[in-house]
């Protein structure tokens, strides 16, 4: 390997506070993601096990819950 490229991630790793190795791990992880994309009904963790814990109005749309909770966060009443 070139040493200007080993010496440019040395730099590159304490800038980031961090090891050559665990910024190859990143990279490798994020490779990784890119080539292993999720489907379009992918739900991450964090969405899945907030799933199922507010029971909505079928009947509101998506609109009306976003305009009712900026009413009731910035309304003057408060």
């Amino acid at each position: 390997m070139d040493k200007s490229v080993v010496e440019r991630a040395k730099q590159a790793a304490r800038a980031r506070n961090t090891s050559v190795s665990a910024m190859l791990a990143g990279l490798v992880c994020g490779l990784d993601a890119l080539d292993h994309s999720h489907h379009a009904d992918f739900i991450g963790p964090l969405t899945q096990s907030a799933t199922g814990l507010v029971d909505l109005d079928p009947s509101h749309s998506d609109a009306d819950l976003l305009s009712e909770a900026l009413w009731e966060r910035y309304s003057e009443t408060q």
